[in-house]
């Protein structure tokens, strides 16, 4: 069901707040997105480092000459787990970009409208 458009036309300066507010959220989401990016960067490196020693200290702890008959796949897998993390990164930060692509839009529609509002009122004066 579309949205109804409002029938009050709103004025130049309360659409020139909402603009303000509006970049003020992305600038907060933007510079929100990069910290959480880099914590969850930092904690899946981390995480990998611990599954890594974690690993070769089972190995260590069980047989220490399995560390040289290690089958290719171990080490393959051991590879990939450091992919891990940065996919989840991903998709945690996929939800950043969608507020964020959401709020630029909605920045440009009140960019619209405050230069509407403005030529209204130079229409009046003139």
């Amino acid at each position: 069901m579309p949205r109804k458009r409002e029938a009050k036309k709103k004025g130049a300066d309360e659409l020139k707040r909402e603009i303000k507010k509006i970049e003020r959220e992305l600038g907060n989401l933007t510079e929100l997105q990069w910290t959480y990016s880099k914590r969850l960067v930092k904690f899946g490196f981390a995480a990998w480092a611990f599954r890594i020693s974690a690993f070769v200290s089972s190995l260590i702890l069980i047989n220490p000459g399995l560390i040289m008959l290690a089958p290719p796949i171990s080490i393959s897998l051991l590879i990939l787990a450091a992919v891990a993390p940065v996919v989840i990164t991903v998709a945690f930060i996929k939800k950043f970009r969608t507020k964020i692509k959401h709020l630029e839009s909605v920045r440009r529609r009140l960019l619209a409208e405050y230069e509407m509002a403005l030529l209204r009122r130079v229409r009046g004066m003139i």
